[in-house]
C-alpha cells in the first residue's frame, strides 16, 4: 500500500511539473532591414565624416552584473524584477558593443586602433529595463570613459527613456524592445557625437606601433 501511495504521489507532481512549463519568448533589438532601414544607433542625419583621419580603440563594453538574457523591469523604487518567460536573444552589452563599432568605424569612418598606443572608449551599461511605474517607459542608461595612455579626456552618464505604446498582451514584449532600441540608440548617437568631437579637438591620435 506504501508503495503504491508514492507511486501515486510522484505522477500526481509529473502532472504538476508539466503544466507548470515556461515557454520562452525572445525579443531583439535589431529587426529586419524592411522594418527599419538605419542600424541600431547610426541615424542618417548624425552621420558626418570627419575631416581628418581620427583613431580610437574601442575597449570593454560591459554591463551591470544583473543584466543577462532576460527581461528586466521596474516598478518605480528600488526593486528590478524579471519577466520568466520573456529573454533577449543576446545579452545587452553585445547589441551596445556592436552598435558602438558601427556607428564609429564604419559611419564616422574613424580608424580602429588594434594595438599601440592611442585613445580608448570604455563603457558600461547600468540600465536597461522597463519603468512600469510610474510612467510607462524603456529606460538606459550608460556612463562611458575616453582616455589616453596617461589622462582621462573625457567621462559621463547618460540616462535615456522612450516611452512605451501599450503592448496587445502581458506576454508580447514587442512594444517594449521597440522602445528598448530606440532609447539605445539615442544614447550611442549621443556618446559618439561627444568622442567625435573630444577627438576632433586635440585628443592624441597616436599612430599604433
Amino acid at each position: 500500500m506504501r508503495a503504491l501511495m508514492v507511486a501515486l504521489l510522484c505522477a500526481s507532481c509529473a502532472l504538476t511539473n508539466k503544466s507548470d512549463s515556461v515557454f520562452f519568448r525572445y525579443y531583439t533589438l535589431e529587426p529586419t532591414r524592411a522594418e527599419q532601414p538605419h542600424e541600431l544607433g547610426t541615424a542618417k542625419a548624425a552621420i558626418v565624416a570627419p575631416v581628418h583621419k581620427l583613431q580610437l580603440r574601442l575597449g570593454r563594453v560591459g554591463a551591470a552584473a544583473y543584466l543577462k538574457d532576460k527581461i528586466a523591469f521596474r516598478d518605480g523604487g528600488s526593486e528590478v524584477g524579471f519577466y520568466e518567460g520573456l529573454r533577449w536573444t543576446e545579452r545587452p552589452e553585445a547589441y551596445l558593443y556592436r552598435a558602438m563599432s558601427r556607428a564609429l568605424f564604419e559611419q564616422h569612418q574613424i580608424q580602429q586602433i588594434v594595438g599601440g598606443a592611442g585613445p580608448t572608449l570604455e563603457v558600461e551599461l547600468n540600465v536597461f529595463e522597463e519603468l512600469r511605474a510610474p510612467r510607462h517607459a524603456a529606460r538606459v542608461e550608460v556612463s562611458w570613459l575616453l582616455r589616453d595612455d596617461r589622462l582621462v579626456l573625457l567621462q559621463k552618464t547618460l540616462t535615456v527613456e522612450r516611452p512605451i505604446q501599450s503592448a496587445k498582451s502581458d506576454t508580447d514584449a514587442s512594444a517594449v524592445a521597440t522602445a528598448m532600441a530606440d532609447a539605445l540608440g539615442e544614447a550611442i548617437q549621443t556618446m559618439v557625437t561627444a568622442v567625435v568631437s573630444e577627438l576632433s579637438t586635440g585628443a592624441p591620435a597616436v599612430t599604433p606601433k
